[in-house]
């Protein structure tokens, strides 16, 4: 039994399995009629034939590659991590790289089409959303074009579905912005998470309670954690705003 290389070796096993069930049943028949007194000249070569089989079942099974869904790094190599960059490395080398990149393939491919154009603002770069989408649109359009498994169905996704929806949305994450808008302090905070600090109570809540309704608000909660401060609520305490 060889093993043929363009053969699903899941296969080939099955094969090699039934294969050396027949040669048993063919050996045991002999066995039995070598104990009645009948010579059975075939005998030898059944079990040599046997051994061959078994032997080259057990190379087949040791060669064969792990199933799909093992233990992680098991049979084959850790994919390679999707860049982004909201988590890009802190380091000078690593944001020019990106942006040595990106900064021509707008110029070459993405606005190239007139809805883009219309919608990324001239603030682009400012707004760490919007670099996000074109990065990854980016990386979509070259695994598409030029990446190993390129080919017409991965750019007609990239035409149909990827394009049109990073330009949308990066249209609605700014719209009508500019330049002059981002004239706040270098030094300010760009983001910060509501009620971060206050967040004890709501793990006692969710953890221990949570078939009830949550703390109400503090007057102090409300004003940094929504638009418009304590204007913007009623003066109690608790309740639907």
């Amino acid at each position: 039994m060889k093993h043929n290389d363009h053969q699903d070796p899941g296969v080939a096993a099955q094969q090699a399995v039934a294969g050396l069930a027949r040669t048993v049943e063919t050996v045991s028949r002999d066995v039995a009629a070598l104990k009645g007194g009948m010579r059975n000249a075939a005998s030898a070569g059944e079990v040599a034939r046997l051994a061959t089989i078994v032997s080259e079942l057990g190379d087949l099974m040791t060669h064969a590659p792990a199933k799909r869904g093992g233990t992680a790094g098991e049979g084959k190599d850790k994919p390679e991590p999707i860049r982004s960059w909201l988590t890009l490395a802190e380091d000078e080398t690593a944001v020019q790289a990106v942006l040595s990149e990106l900064l021509p393939w707008l110029q070459t491919v993405f606005l190239r089409y007139s809805d883009a154009r219309d919608g990324v603002p001239p603030c682009w770069l400012w707004h760490p959303e919007i670099v996000e989408e074109l990065l990854w649109l980016m990386d979509a359009w070259t695994a598409a074009y030029q990446g190993p498994e390129a080919s017409n169905k991965l750019v007609g996704d990239w035409h149909d579905r990827q394009r049109p929806g990073v330009t949308r949305r990066v249209a609605a994450y700014a719209p009508g912005c500019d330049a002059l808008a981002h004239r706040d302090p270098a030094d300010q905070v760009a983001v910060t998470v509501p009620l971060a600090i206050d967040a004890d109570p709501f793990v006692t809540w969710w953890a221990t309670n949570r078939d009830h309704n949550g703390p109400a608000p503090t007057k102090e909660q409300v004003k940094a954690g929504r638009r418009g401060g304590l204007a913007a609520v009623s003066d109690t305490a608790g309740g639907h705003r």
